[in-house]
């Protein structure tokens, strides 16, 4: 289960960075001025114990900050398909008041998700000055959802207009929302706002990050260059370099230095590696620094057992010449794992090993790229990639990383000072990734989700779905298959996509006269998906066999449009509930939010998803499956 394995990964390593970032969002947010503006999902689709969770998740993020009138300030909103203001930012300037008041906010339970509404009217209400806003702090709003929005694009609208107003968005997502729609929505980059977690009851696991994060969004900039915009961003890097101070870590900066970069853009990412080596404590016992070159070749500049202070560090790496050529990516981080990373150079198991590789193209051999990622991340080696340009295959970056928060797609070299920050604080948390040889186990024996007995329903109504769409839908159970650990002991799956129609239809001499075939055509019922729904809940599971008493009994029902008897399939669906996990997959933009949530809300834990299209329904299957796997 590879799938599987590279998701406990990501989660492991978002656990660890939580643990270690817990003891510095205090110090960085001390003195920090910002206006701050949670927006809480309170749709059909949240039961009332997840929304309670979400109030103490705002509880438990503002215990992070330093509250006043003159630092942070915090407001409320609650959105579903209306819109709720809690409290403004100017109402409560004490904590603890503050987190009183958040315990009183009452649940909406209506339904729809109009992310759209509530990101304008934060945007021109709860960050207007007459409530509190102010010129000089940051402005930064943190959307929690579960779902997808009512309307997609006018979602992505409201999120750009709401960014280029100069207020930042950090995005969670619970569960498996549609990634796509909170990529368009999150600032930039989104690796570093958006935050995702399985269920309400994991929010805890990301306060600290989310933060941690809110405290380094940047301030209000003098974008001249006045004295205390300089004053805010050294104060900030201290903090920073503070918290980095302690932390043990051999790292390699893996360089593009291809014939495809400019000169002055090969210039600007000299600068950057110079200013992230500003922020670590360099030493022969603490942060040790190593670079190498590579294009058709590789050229090492420093080994890592360089004995050089910071200052000579930089200056050393200021006269880097470029080399010119093709880009053997590959053959950078093979010479890397042979090298830099062996006991020729590298230290003992305890220091943490970090690459950071930077690079503005595809190699030229990905095949061996990836092969070498993989046997460097085998040998505990986290790996950051920063992809510059649009020249880049995002999906090679994205294997290339030990995970999907170590991934950077910016657009160009300025923004490379956008990601300097928060790239320092991740890589002095990879310590606490490196895992206790005594309790490390064998992978190979580790036990998944899906070795829990399941038997596993696929349902969609196949004849109003028509051929070519049936075909689609079908591939992707075929990959969802591929996904499970199918045996006599583990996962059944089957599919249910025809009911039996003899009985309803009319036969060529059952009626002798016009009106009476007439009224026979008009009374057949249209209601496929409801009589599917009644044969998964009373046969759906008749062969499971021994497997039965023991398993799960799971259904995963495809949608793709407003069904002509919502209520009673929503009736059908809850009382095939009440004995079998339903999940739904919504795909396109003709199903209404309400039916859909109502399909499988008698359950606590996050089980719809959407999906934009039927030709991305293949790329969205490990989404779906870890969906349905973890939840």
């Amino acid at each position: 289960m590879v799938h599987r394995a590279r998701y406990g990964q990501q989660a492991f390593i978002l656990v660890l960075l939580v643990i270690c970032i817990g003891h510095v969002s205090g110090g960085v947010c001390t003195k920090k001025m910002a206006d701050v503006v949670f927006l809480l999902d309170s749709s059909f689709s949240v039961w009332e114990s997840d929304f309670d969770m979400q109030l103490q998740f705002v509880k438990s993020v503002v215990d992070n900050f330093h509250i006043g009138k003159d630092s942070i300030r915090v407001g409320v909103l609650s959105y579903s398909s209306e819109i709720k203001t809690n409290f403004f930012m100017d109402e409560y300037y004490d904590k603890a008041t503050m987190k009183s008041a958040v315990d009183k906010i009452e649940y909406l339970s209506t339904a729809g998700t109009d992310t759209a509404g509530a990101l304008k009217y934060a945007r021109e209400v709860m960050f207007h000055k007459k409530h509190g806003g102010r010129d000089s702090a940051s402005k930064i709003l943190i959307l929690i959802t579960d779902g997808m929005s009512h309307n997609s694009n006018e979602t992505a609208k409201q999120a750009a207009v709401t960014k280029n107003a100069g207020i930042n968005i950090l995005a969670v997502a619970v569960g498996a929302p549609i990634m796509q729609e909170l990529e368009m929505v999150a600032s930039y980059p989104a690796s570093d706002f958006i935050f995702n977690v399985t269920d309400f009851n994991a929010l805890p696991n990301i306060v600290n990050s989310l933060a941690t994060t809110t405290c380094l969004v940047p301030g209000i900039p003098g974008d001249d260059g006045s004295p205390e915009s300089t004053t805010k961003s050294s104060e900030m890097e201290e903090k920073i370099k503070k918290y980095c101070a302690n932390s043990p870590l051999d790292i390699l900066f893996v360089v593009d230095s291809s014939s495809s970069i400019w000169p002055l853009h090969f210039q600007e990412i000299v600068k950057f590696t110079q200013k992230v080596i500003d922020l670590f404590d360099v030493s022969t016992d603490k942060t040790r620094i190593g670079v190498i070159l590579y294009s058709d070749d590789v050229t090492p500049v420093l080994h890592l057992d360089n004995k050089l202070n910071s200052k000579d560090l930089k200056n050393r790496i200021s006269k880097i010449q470029q080399l010119k050529g093709g880009t053997e990516t590959g053959k950078a981080l093979k010479y890397a794992r042979e090298n830099e990373f062996t006991e020729k150079y590298a230290r003992e198991n305890s220091t943490s090993k970090v690459i950071i590789l930077l690079t503005d193209g595809q190699s030229i051999r990905p095949e061996e790229t990836l092969e070498e990622a993989k046997k460097l991340k085998e040998e505990n080696v986290t790996l950051f990639v920063i992809g510059i340009g649009n020249r880049t295959d995002r999906n090679e970056l994205g294997a290339i990383v030990s995970s999907p928060r170590h991934q950077y797609s910016i657009q160009d070299y300025n923004a490379l000072t956008t990601i300097k920050n928060m790239l320092v604080v991740k890589t002095c948390t990879v310590h606490f990734q490196v895992q206790d040889p005594a309790i490390e186990g064998d992978n190979e024996s580790e036990e998944t989700c899906w070795d829990t007995p399941r038997d596993v329903m696929f349902v969609f109504d196949s004849p109003a779905t028509g051929i070519h769409k049936t075909k689609i839908i079908r591939k992707a159970i075929t990959e969802m298959y591929k996904l499970m650990q199918i045996g006599s002991n583990k996962t059944r799956a089957g599919v249910l996509s025809y009911y039996c129609p003899t009985d309803l239809d009319t036969s060529l001499q059952e009626f002798q006269d016009e009106q009476s075939f007439l009224l026979s055509v008009k009374s057949q019922p249209n209601d496929g998906l409801k009589r599917l729904l009644r044969i998964l809940r009373t046969r759906g599971f008749q062969s499971a066999g021994d497997n039965s008493k023991s398993a799960k009994k799971v259904g995963i029902i495809f949608v793709d449009r407003e069904e002509h008897d919502s209520r009673g399939i929503i009736e059908e669906a809850r009382r095939t509930a009440r004995n079998i996990r339903l999940f739904v997959v919504t795909i396109g933009n003709r199903v209404p939010s309400h039916t859909v949530e109502s399909l499988c809300s008698d359950f606590k834990h996050r089980c719809v998803f959407h999906v934009p299209q039927y030709n991305s329904l293949i790329q969205y299957v490990p989404d779906i499956m870890d969906m349905v796997c973890f939840s």
